[in-house]
């Protein structure tokens, strides 16, 4: 009997402890996924420029804007992975490794390649979990692991899943 390959919906599931369904695998589910972590990075960061803004500093247009229309692009293209390897080449040329790091697109490269490596078929990506894992230690600010750690981590992993899928349900 042949094995059949994982999906990255079903390595997702796997990986946060959600209670997989064949029917999930669809690029659209996964797609939502991502989705759902880009927009909770760009909320942060627009309460971050409201916060700036209520204190009289200047809110300009910036990389991070940039990066976020390219990764939101991505999402609903019909070539997500060329898309998402894009915004990867403006992401290292915007925040490079040996520069001062900007978080909220360090956040949005982690989704960026969830998209890229996620939809390769064979996938055999853990991306899209290591970037929920990823958003949700910086929006929490989690920075020392202990027994629970990652059982949390993957409490809000596996909520965002839920999100993405009503998401899908009400269009």
């Amino acid at each position: 009997m042949e094995k059949r390959e994982k999906g990255p919906v079903e390595i997702l599931c796997d990986e946060i402890g959600f209670r997989f369904d064949l029917r999930y695998e669809r690029p659209e589910i996964f797609l939502s996924f991502v989705s759902v972590l880009v927009e909770k990075v760009a909320y942060r960061a627009a309460m971050d420029q409201q916060i700036a803004s209520a204190f009289g500093k200047p809110v300009e247009p910036t990389e991070f804007d940039r990066v976020l229309s390219l990764i939101r692009a991505a999402l609903g293209s019909d070539d997500p992975i060329t898309n998402a390897a894009l915004t990867h080449d403006l992401i290292h040329e915007v925040n490079p490794e040996d520069g001062p790091c900007n978080h909220y697109i360090d956040m949005l490269s982690s989704c960026a390649s969830a998209i890229r490596f996620g939809l390769e078929k064979p996938c055999h990506s853990r991306h899209a979990a290591d970037a929920a894992n990823h958003i949700w230690k910086r929006i929490y600010g989690i920075s020392l692991f202990d027994n629970f750690t990652r059982g949390w981590s993957n409490d809000w992993a596996r909520a965002q899943f839920q999100e993405a899928i009503f998401r899908l349900a009400d269009k």
